[in-house]
């Protein structure tokens, strides 16, 4: 029920309405994202990271839940509408976001075939590159703490 009424809530704030109207302002933007926040944090504190990243049962259980709550997050807020002026540096951060997640599949795809030291490197560089990207979102202005 509380995903119905924060998808509704974002439709009455405006994302993706299709208008013609202008870009929206720098503090309406992280309005929008920390609406977003409020739906997938929650849903994220709930799931326990892993506790030895070399047991692969451990990666494959916490990252099979994870990892949709955080591509759905991410798309949530790639599908806004950014201010002009932030334009480019929020593609830096999709990018630097988008890799993230995708070296938690590598670390799955690598739990799921016994690949201990696969497993190590991509979720090790999923760590590096989320913390990368959680910087410089928190440059950009992201609410803190960040999604």
């Amino acid at each position: 029920m509380a995903l119905s009424a924060a998808i509704a809530a974002a439709v009455v704030l405006g994302f993706g309405s299709g208008t013609s109207k202008a870009a929206p302002t720098k503090s309406e933007y992280f309005a929008r994202v920390a609406a977003i926040c409020r739906v997938y944090g929650p849903k994220l504190d709930k799931i326990p990271p892993p506790i030895d990243v070399s047991i692969p049962s451990e990666i494959i259980e916490s990252v099979r839940k994870v990892e949709p709550v955080l591509r759905a997050e991410a798309g949530a807020v790639r599908r806004l509408e950014p201010p002009r002026e932030l334009r480019a540096r929020l593609a830096r951060w999709n990018t630097l976001n988008e890799r993230s997640i995708g070296k938690l599949r590598e670390a799955l795809r690598a739990a799921e075939k016994t690949d201990l030291r696969g497993i190590q490197v991509a979720y090790v560089a999923f760590v590096v590159t989320g913390a990368k990207a959680q910087k410089l979102g928190r440059a950009i202005g992201f609410p803190s703490p960040p999604c």
